[in-house]
């Protein structure tokens, strides 16, 4: 049973993530967000501490963490770093696109690209997603033909974090468009010096604007299969359990910033009551406070059970939708309170407005709320 107090090593961990983030992570993030700016510089900063790499074994050059340390690591750094942008990078980098190749990646898939997408040499990116599949991503388009030398690929991605930038893509092609979930969806690595497939202009975005997002384009694309992840028809299942570690994981970055904002708000209220404003004015502000605080607890610690179950092999479906639910619902509400209050205080806060656009795509990706809450209603056998 998880103790629910992390050890001295993850207690470590986190103090090295926070205080690496102060030193190289910060700064600069709302140039960034204007700009829609992304720099290498700061990913290749990233990896000087193997952030893209934190669950891959150190054999492979990552850090080796298990689910939970990787949640604690990706909480320290979204405390930290002020860039949510580059957190989300980072993230989807690691958990939507590194981890499934190194669970299911041939050992000389892994041995060649595992080191540089952990050290920050290399960009990843998750190609699922379909201009006109929407939700129901397995209904996809993107064909691959089987020939001899292995498979032409056709078709076009979208909404594709990382897209516009990523050395190399996580591509998910049907093979069998009749079997679609079961058994006609395959996984396939490309590496973008090798493959011929072409990339949209990065999109303009609300929020994280920071993560270059586009779309990605194959026009009769050939890839030897040497480049599949996984064998052939098990797209789905690879696919399913990277969204278990993505939802599971990612939603560290949005507790540690809730966290950091939180403890602006607060402080924002101690000092107008030491500066006169009658305790009891701002009894209403306070309790507000107390229930978000008393909110997040409660998605951190179910987040934290879920991925402690997770390490220790158990199924976690129903407990990865419900932390992915909890904290991008929670995500999205706090901003906007800590945003407002802010404004209404007369100090507007550019960190809590960023953050505020940031959250609003929290509940779409990794699988909208809507999905989230069908799988905890299957899970009941509804």
């Amino acid at each position: 049973m998880f103790s629910f107090t992390p050890t001295d090593e993850q207690k470590a961990l986190q103090q090295e993530i926070k205080a690496f983030a102060a030193a190289h992570l910060s700064g600069g993030e709302e140039l960034r967000d204007r700009s829609q700016q992304f720099d290498r510089q700061w990913w290749a900063a990233a990896g000087q501490i193997r952030l893209p790499g934190l669950a891959i074994p150190e054999t492979y050059g990552g850090r080796g963490l298990d689910p939970l340390s990787t949640l604690l690591a990706l909480e320290a750094l979204g405390y930290g770093c002020k860039d949510n942008g580059l957190n989300f990078a980072i993230s989807a980098h690691l958990l939507a696109c590194v981890v499934p190749l190194w669970l299911y990646g041939s050992e000389e898939l892994k041995e060649t690209y595992l080191p540089g997408l952990c050290n920050g040499e290399l960009i990843a990116a998750n190609a699922m997603s379909e201009p006109s599949s929407g939700s129901d991503a397995f209904q996809m388009r993107t064909l691959a033909v089987e020939e001899a030398s292995g498979f032409r690929i056709s078709g076009a991605k979208s909404f594709v974090s990382n897209g516009p930038v990523a050395d190399g893509v996580l591509l998910y092609a049907a093979t069998d468009p009749e079997r679609g979930y079961l058994g006609g969806i395959t996984a396939f690595w490309l590496d973008r010096r090798i493959h011929d497939y072409k990339t949209g202009a990065p999109w303009n975005k609300m929020g994280l604007r920071s993560c270059p997002l586009g779309e990605l384009f194959f026009d009769n694309m050939n890839v030897d299969k040497s480049f599949l992840v996984g064998r052939l028809g098990r797209g789905a299942m690879i696919f399913n359990r990277s969204m278990e570690w993505e939802r599971v994981c990612l939603g560290g970055c949005h507790l540690g910033n809730m966290q950091r904002l939180l403890e602006m708000a607060t402080q924002l209220v101690r000092d107008q009551i030491a500066g006169g404003a009658p305790r009891h004015e701002r009894q209403a502000i306070s309790y507000a406070l107390a229930e978000m605080q008393a909110r997040l607890e409660s998605a951190r610690l179910m987040a934290y059970s879920a991925a402690w179950k997770m390490g220790q092999g158990k199924s976690v479906s129903r407990e990865a939708a419900m932390a992915k639910l909890s904290i991008s619902e929670l995500y999205k509400k706090m901003t906007l309170m800590i945003a407002g209050l802010f404004g209404a205080a007369g100090h507007p806060n550019g960190e809590a407005e960023r953050s505020q656009r940031d959250a609003m795509s929290s509940t779409i990706y990794s699988g909208t709320s809507e999905m989230q809450k069908n799988i905890i209603a299957q899970s009941m056998g509804l």
